[in-house]
């Protein structure tokens, strides 16, 4: 693996919008994110085009042309 496309997880962590690494140790511990190893590096670092697959969560409230039959947006609507 060329480590031009590798990241620190501090980089990866803002990149998803984490302010730490927490998230994404969580993401590695269940394999949705894979660590990698640079020799001579203790660090856990990350492949930048797996990094960008990692879903991205919707916005609350939902989107209505998502769930258009879901109570809960009419909810959000009343409180805005």
């Amino acid at each position: 693996m060329e480590t031009k496309n590798l990241l620190s997880l501090k980089e990866a962590s803002s990149i998803l919008g984490f302010k730490t690494n927490t998230i994404l140790l969580q993401y590695l511990k269940k394999g949705i994110l894979t660590a990698h190893e640079i020799e001579g590096s203790k660090r856990k670092w990350i492949n930048i085009d797996e990094l960008l697959k990692v879903p991205q969560p919707l916005p609350m409230p939902p989107p209505d042309k998502y769930f258009e039959k879901l109570k809960v947006n009419e909810r959000w609507k009343t409180i805005s």
